[in-house]
């Protein structure tokens, strides 16, 4: 299959490009959103400075079967971290999959200087399956840092009732603690070098704003009798996942700041999670996690939460002025 015309990304293209990505995920997953809506968000998220940084590339019926795209995901650590991710209809001929890579690479430089930073990380994501894909990445300097885990855990008829460590308050998400919320999800993922740390104008579509999210099912920890600037000691955003005909909801982020750890409150977030999907007539939770993460990973299991067969590799490479002139 041919690409006969490319061009940018706009929320006109989020219906066809929801269809590309669900013949993707079909076959080769890597965690592409299958709603038009959840797309039209992802594209929202990119933010003016970014959307001239997406490509879409249609065939010569004029459907879509390409795409690119370079995201900014922050500086951590002074070095800034960019996604990169491109997805292509099975058919797409292999140069054009060079090519798109390439474009993807001369963006990430451009994006790079742009921002002024000297160091810059390229992250990027390959089904398990993709054996070409993968090996076209690391001949091209990327290396597997990790693999993503896809769990599923189906809602029981009687959930067990959360239990909360004293000292702390379970509250549904309230705009009041907005700011505070986005504050801690940063701090709590401030060791993953692939998680985003929204600022203020990203964070609304990363949670409340998002097209899927649930309230009901959304909460926050607050640590109301210990002094502390932030009182949000953990979070739990959930959306709907219309990727399956399973009614699901993904526990989109979920996590709790360093102080609180250890102290049993995803647990107890998890709990309440249950309870309000089985009343609401959800019957799957859903989420994604490292494989590094084997704290994590073992709550989880110890929770129910069995493999889905829909993770993928992570893999990621330096983009540095040294690199640039490498042949």
């Amino acid at each position: 299959m041919r690409i006969t015309g490319w061009s940018r990304a706009t929320a006109a293209e989020a219906a066809p490009l929801a269809a590309l990505f669900r013949r993707i995920e079909a076959v080769a997953p890597v965690g592409l959103e299958q709603r038009a809506e959840d797309v039209r968000n992802r594209l929202a998220t990119l933010g003016p400075d970014n959307a001239g940084r997406t490509r879409v590339g249609r065939d010569d019926t004029d459907t879509v079967a390409a795409y690119g795209e370079v995201a900014d995901m922050g500086t951590a650590d002074d070095v800034l971290r960019i996604r990169l991710t491109s997805a292509f209809h099975p058919e797409v001929a292999d140069d054009v999959r060079s090519e798109l890579h390439h474009w993807l690479i001369d963006q990430a430089r451009q994006l790079r200087d742009d921002r002024g930073s000297v160091k810059a990380v390229l992250g990027t994501r390959c089904a398990e399956n993709d054996r070409a894909g993968r090996e076209r990445l690391i001949s091209d300097g990327f290396a597997v840092v990790r693999h993503q885990r896809d769990l599923v855990l189906a809602v029981p008829d009687s959930p067990p009732a959360p239990v909360l460590p004293p000292g702390l308050v379970l509250t549904p998400v309230d705009e009041r603690y907005d700011e505070l919320a986005r504050l801690a999800h940063n701090e709590a993922y401030a060791d993953s070098s692939a998680a985003l740390r929204p600022d203020r104008r990203t964070w609304p579509q990363h949670a409340t704003a998002h097209p899927g999210f649930l309230p009901d099912l959304s909460c926050l920890l607050l640590a109301e009798t210990q002094p502390s600037d932030n009182p949000v000691a953990a979070f739990l955003f959930a959306l709907t996942d219309g990727s399956t005909d399973t009614p699901t909801a993904l526990l989109h982020c979920l996590g709790t700041r360093a102080p609180w750890r250890r102290g049993g409150l995803a647990t107890a977030m998890i709990s309440h999670v249950l309870h309000q999907a089985h009343s609401a007539g959800i019957r799957q939770l859903r989420l994604e996690v490292t494989d590094s993460n084997h704290q994590a990973l073992a709550l989880y299991r110890k929770l129910g939460f069995v493999e889905s067969g829909r993770g993928f590799a992570v893999l990621m490479r330096q983009l540095t002025p040294e690199a640039d002139e490498q042949p």
